[in-house]
């Protein structure tokens, strides 16, 4: 696919998220094509891809880490235990030796609830046509409500006018997003495991 240089940028959207400390940008060019980029602590990343490969209808949803969450709820319920062992004990000075063990137990919960919300962010994600590999990640109502909506609309009726105006045939659009899948996870946008699952549900599918 042809990513020209000379860019007609049609709308911007930027996306700050403080609990992951990264900004993302996002760039609808030449009707057509989309460039995503993030910067965070790890660096920067960016790709472009063209509309027509992408799903009209994005999947929108929160993550949960499972692994944050059972952290959090054990360290909550292990404070909980002690605190009212200390309450239940009318002879405070022989449990005062939980009090430090008792903060750290707090914090642990602090910690892992923020590293929970962290790691579950509200998105909506735009995916590829036919290997349903997800190639666009948006933070839900950022910056806000209003200029979210207007530009998830716009990905969407791009989407629409572009595969419309594709000449390829249903062959050669699969083809081509396998070409794309594969490019993209050269470069380390996808990983190789949803890369391998994209690819086999492309071929799967009976033409």
């Amino acid at each position: 696919m042809n990513y020209s240089n000379n860019k007609i940028i049609n709308n911007k959207l930027v996306q700050q998220s403080h609990s992951h400390g990264e900004v993302r940008y996002f760039e609808i060019y030449n009707d057509q094509f989309i460039k995503s980029r993030k910067q965070n602590l790890l660096g920067k990343t960016s790709y472009h891809i063209n509309l027509s490969m992408l799903q009209p209808w994005p999947v929108h949803h929160r993550q949960f880490s499972a692994r944050w969450l059972i952290s959090t709820a054990y360290f909550g319920f292990a404070t909980l235990i002690y605190l009212l062992f200390m309450l239940m004990n009318y002879q405070l000075k022989p449990v005062l030796h939980l009090l430090p063990f008792i903060v750290i137990l707090t914090l642990l919960t602090l910690a892992s609830l923020i590293m929970f919300l962290y790691r579950s962010p509200n998105i909506m994600e735009f995916r590829s046509r036919y290997g349903n590999c997800t190639l666009l990640h948006l933070l839900h109502n950022k910056p806000n409500k209003a200029e979210f909506k207007r530009f998830a609309d716009e990905i969407k009726t791009r989407i629409l006018v572009s595969s419309q105006n594709s000449n390829l045939d249903k062959k050669n659009m699969m083809e081509t997003e396998k070409t794309e899948l594969t490019r993209l996870k050269n470069d380390g946008i996808i990983s190789n495991e949803d890369y391998l699952d994209a690819i086999k549900r492309i071929e799967n599918i009976n033409i």
